[in-house]
């Protein structure tokens, strides 16, 4: 003997929707939750190679500003004091390069970042250079990798933003101080005081570039 309930469907058929009221509503919070924890994840990945792309031109402002005193002819300061200031100038270049390198994507950039860093050590390994004819060809060939460095760094298509327009425009002065340097005879005084001028140039480039890193 059947005995039917007429309710008896509409009962589950009721229960079966509100289950999958319910489920919708969960696995909609929960695919919320990881599409927010996505972008805060990339928001915070971003903000994070920002703050080492600005450290990292800093580090390069501060090195050219450094190494920029110790090209200058000083009567304040003894030679060996201005050969440390050159020395550790060039370090703190290299190292900020080698940095901003770690936060960029174009291959140019890349490249240009590591053959400026290349070229600061080898201008350090030419200062500590004990034989003058190495280390005044050392100091060139590292002068010269700078300007290819800087010179394939300089973005030249496409409509760049405010930013992106001042720190191409401190990349440009940048690379005119180091052909400056590069014709430099520091042998003469004429020749150092051009060298001089050549480094701060680089530096006022280097310093307009660090501000404009976001």
């Amino acid at each position: 003997m059947n005995l039917n309930n007429p309710n008896g469907s509409d009962n589950k058929e009721e229960h079966r929707t509100s289950m999958d009221k319910w489920n919708k509503l969960m696995f909609r919070s929960k695919n919320e939750k990881r599409y927010v924890s996505n972008s805060n994840n990339k928001s915070s990945s971003s903000s994070e190679t920002n703050i080492t792309a600005v450290a990292g031109n800093w580090i390069v402002a501060i090195g050219t500003i450094v190494s920029a005193i110790g090209s200058t002819p000083s009567t304040f300061f003894t030679q060996q004091t201005l050969t440390d200031f050159n020395v550790i100038g060039n370090i703190l270049q290299a190292g900020g390069s080698a940095i901003v390198v770690e936060t960029e994507n174009a291959v140019l950039d890349v490249v240009g970042g590591q053959l400026s860093a290349i070229g600061n050590l080898a201008v350090v390994a030419g200062i500590l250079s004990e034989n003058e004819q190495s280390s005044q060809l050392l100091q060139k060939q590292g002068t010269l990798l700078q300007v290819v460095g800087v010179g394939i760094t300089i973005n030249t298509e496409g409509e760049l933003t405010l930013l992106q327009t001042i720190a191409n425009t401190g990349n440009i002065i940048q690379l005119i101080g180091n052909v400056i340097e590069v014709f430099a005879d520091t042998n003469t005084s004429e020749g150092e005081v051009m060298n001089a001028v050549g480094a701060w140039i680089q530096t006022v480039g280097a310093v307009i570039t660090a501000l404009a890193s976001d």
